[in-house]
């Protein structure tokens, strides 16, 4: 498959970055362009497999995730194996990604700041962002994403890193410097997905259904190392439009000499169905082998966390407890 029509069918010749914060792109497309072959149902074509899976990859990081094609299979067992499990994944993980998504969407209602953010609005001195307008794009402030757009079941992508920090690869743990241009190479399983130094994200532990029927009792802070930094995540019953009736979570990331903290304060202000207790893991990112892992300054044992050596991850699970409470978690 050639790559422009790769291309053409993500959005005719890039993935689309909108100034309009709740808009997304129909997952699957509508260029025909003579590649499908039969679906699984009367009337309808089946996509390249690796092609269904980048589609599912690139929904997973948009205001909206609408799998709807030209007429095509759309779900993950009308495909092979490979794309079959990729979208398993990234499905599970937009679900996932819903704590981080609804906050980036309040600030969008409040500032005016889209979810799905050109490099131009955050760098609007620097040439470089202007050339990468439909090839990358930031998710929130602090996470870079770059759709793949060629064909295969791996692909290499040229990926433009901002300067001013390093950027983390969130699936690999691998670490670029700002200001480079990389290629970075993803099989099915993974897309170039990046987390600033610094930045944070929110998502929900361990995969559910449905995001509500299933209050919010496991929430994952994803950082990655580097520098400061912080993120205020917001929660509401899911239908209010009142903001006395909701609540955030301010958490934050410091470095000082060996010590990398992340604090979670407590829940400021509250609505109806608000969780009383929350258990917190803590995803370092950037890490190096800890010595000590403490949790409310107190040293945890080493069934409390864990240290992924090939993402350079540490990973630290907390006891539950009420959102009123401040938690801090820290390794050395």
């Amino acid at each position: 498959m050639a790559d422009a029509a790769v291309r053409g069918r993500l959005h005719g010749g890039g993935v689309g970055v909108h100034r309009l914060s709740a808009v997304s792109d129909d997952i699957g497309g509508f260029n025909n362009d003579r590649t499908q072959t039969a679906g699984a149902e009367p009337g309808s074509t089946k996509e390249a497999d690796d092609l269904y899976a980048r589609w599912v990859q690139f929904g997973t990081f948009q205001p909206i995730d609408r799998l709807h094609g030209n007429h095509s299979d759309r779900l993950p067992w009308q495909y092979g194996p490979a794309a079959k499990t990729s979208a398993e994944k990234f499905l599970n993980l937009r679900e996932n990604l819903v704590p981080y998504t609804y906050t980036l969407a309040q600030q969008a209602n409040r500032t005016g700041i889209p979810v799905v953010r050109p490099l131009y609005l955050q760098y609007p001195g620097d040439q470089n962002a202007y050339a990468q307008d439909g090839s990358e794009y930031l998710y929130g402030p602090d996470v870079l994403v770059a759709p793949v757009t060629t064909p295969g079941p791996t692909a290499t992508t040229s990926v433009w890193f901002p300067p001013g920090s390093s950027w983390t690869d969130y699936f690999t743990g691998q670490t670029y410097a700002g200001g480079t241009t990389q290629n970075v190479t993803t099989d099915l399983g993974s897309m170039p997905v990046f987390i600033r130094s610094g930045g944070i994200m929110t998502t929900r532990t361990g995969n559910v259904t449905n995001d509500v029927q299933n209050p919010l009792t496991k929430v994952t802070v994803t950082v990655a190392g580097g520098r400061s930094g912080s993120f205020a995540m917001y929660e509401d019953n899911g239908t209010t439009t009142n903001l006395q009736q909701s609540a955030t979570t301010r958490v934050s990331y410091t470095e000082t000499g060996p010590d990398h903290t992340v604090r979670i304060s407590p829940a400021d202000g509250s609505f109806t169905g608000q969780v009383a207790q929350r258990q917190w893991t803590v995803a370092f990112l950037d890490a190096t082998a800890p010595t000590t892992v403490k949790v409310n300054g107190q040293p945890v044992p080493a069934s409390s966390w864990t240290w992924d050596a090939a993402t350079s991850t540490v990973t630290v699970t907390a006891p539950a407890q009420s959102v009123r409470h401040p938690l801090t978690v820290s390794y050395r």
